[in-house]
């Protein structure tokens, strides 16, 4: 007797579903990582900035190296799923050997474990994630499939971001108001616990929610010239000759420097803040409420855009997040989030809208032209996310290898490190758009004339 598979139709609910669980564990991690992993090494277990710094660089390096490796071996293995599982069990393993090691003298040897523990996690995160991004283009069938899951997938990075801060203020929270410290070492531990945990259950409903499904046939688009069609002009030449890539890299890189940054530097900016004004016991509550606004705002973003209009397309959604996240940098220029809370958390909230619009619409970019020109979904994506990776490691390098010491003589420096930094960042993936825009349109011409 034989037992027939379980075959999920591929664009049903339980399907998106199953596939939007398929990242929520690097979600989870990456949401710790870029929030509190800099302010964890700074002020908890007590290291100097630019070692904070070059560990964090460092991690960003082997992510950006491991990307293109693993893309290609992909690729070449066809074995997605269980590419998926193998980095999984890396993750699990690295993040959780980071937050374990007691805080001690910060010697060689502990400095080495460190190195150790997130070298195995940011080879499982990249894995995983390139895995998780090539399985787009092999279960949909349309592009307004590939949207759906994207924003899907955004979706529920959204939602683990705001479970990592729910997690994070009620963990930190204490009867006595003191400032963070090494104290609080215990508490990372059980935050790292608990996300952990569910990390494990999400992936594992993952495998559940996409067996057997695959979709051979895409509907290619067909029009000379719309906003999804990124067709190249000789789809037998390698993507890498093709000038599109690189601009969807950079609008990619600009959308995910923009976030990181503001994730990294909002904790240690309002510790800043804390300190300028005299409220230095509100920075325990804050470090967590001002990022989850900033998710929630996120979150109904992406819900709108996935129920968007027709006219809202993919460009138009990219340009307006990019001025959004211009402005918010402008308002922490003009120095206003330091006059009352209520200006910061207008400020978060533009922060959400600017990261959620330009993400989505940067991976719907991404996932058309995988599928309009064939190239293999692996390579493509771990071009793509080797620029924010690479980029985004350094940046951070530069900016702690610059900070003053002492700390007093650069009162404002994480401000300033919000305001012009991703200021320039956006204004980058404004002109990214609007090359991007030019090239489609001229070979939008050429084949009319053809």
């Amino acid at each position: 007797m034989e037992i027939e598979e379980t075959i999920i139709p591929t664009g049903s609910v339980i399907q998106k579903i199953g596939y939007g669980l398929g990242h929520v564990f690097n979600d989870l991690c990456a949401a710790i990582w870029f929030s509190y992993m800099l302010f964890y090494l700074h002020v908890v277990i007590n290291l100097s900035s630019t070692t904070a710094g070059t560990l964090l660089m460092l991690g960003q390096l082997i992510d950006a190296i491991a990307t293109p490796a693993a893309g290609w071996a992909i690729d070449f293995s066809g074995h997605k799923r269980i590419w998926h599982f193998g980095g999984t069990v890396a993750v699990t393993s690295g993040f959780a050997l980071i937050f374990s090691y007691i805080p001690g003298d910060n010697t060689t040897a502990e400095l080495l474990q460190y190195i150790f523990a997130i070298t195995l996690f940011q080879i499982g995160w990249a894995v995983v994630q390139i895995a998780h991004l090539s399985i787009i283009p092999d279960i949909s069938r349309n592009h307004n499939h590939s949207s759906d899951l994207t924003a899907i997938r955004y979706t529920a990075s959204v939602c683990c971001s705001i479970t990592v801060y729910i997690v994070t203020l009620i963990l930190l929270q204490t009867n006595e108001n003191t400032k963070i410290g090494p104290q609080d070492f215990y508490k990372f531990k059980e935050i790292a616990l608990v996300i952990v945990c569910i990390g494990l259950i999400s992936s594992l409903l993952f495998y559940c929610g996409l067996l057997g499904a695959c979709e051979s046939d895409y509907e290619i688009i067909r029009e000379v010239y719309s906003d999804g069609n990124l067709r190249s002009e000789n789809r037998n030449q390698h993507f890498l000759k093709q000038s599109t890539i690189y601009l969807v890299a950079l609008m990619y890189m600009a959308s995910r420097l923009f976030t990181t940054l503001n994730l990294i530097y909002i904790p240690l900016y309002l510790d800043e803040r804390g300190k300028a004004i005299g409220r230095e016991d509100q920075v325990r509550q804050t470090i967590a409420t001002i990022p989850l606004v900033c998710y929630i705002s996120s979150f109904l973003t992406s819900l709108f855009l996935k129920f968007r209009c027709t006219f809202c397309t993919d460009k138009v959604v990219y340009l307006t997040g990019s001025i959004v996240g211009l402005l918010a940098s402008i308002c922490l220029g003009l120095d206003l989030s330091s006059k009352a809370d209520v200006e910061l958390y207008f400020i978060a909230i533009l922060l959400g809208i600017s990261g959620s619009s330009t993400m989505v619409a940067s991976l719907c970019f991404t996932a058309n032209f995988v599928k309009t020109n064939g190239y293999g979904g692996g390579s493509v994506y771990s071009v793509v996310t080797f620029t924010d990776k690479l980029f985004s490691g350094a940046t951070v390098l530069l900016v702690q290898h610059l900070q003053c010491i002492p700390k007093n003589l650069c009162p404002n420096y994480y401000a300033h490190v919000l305001t012009y930094i991703c200021g320039i960042v956006s204004v980058l993936g404004l002109a990214s758009l609007l090359v991007l825009e030019g090239q489609l349109r001229r070979n939008g011409k050429r084949r009319l004339q053809v």
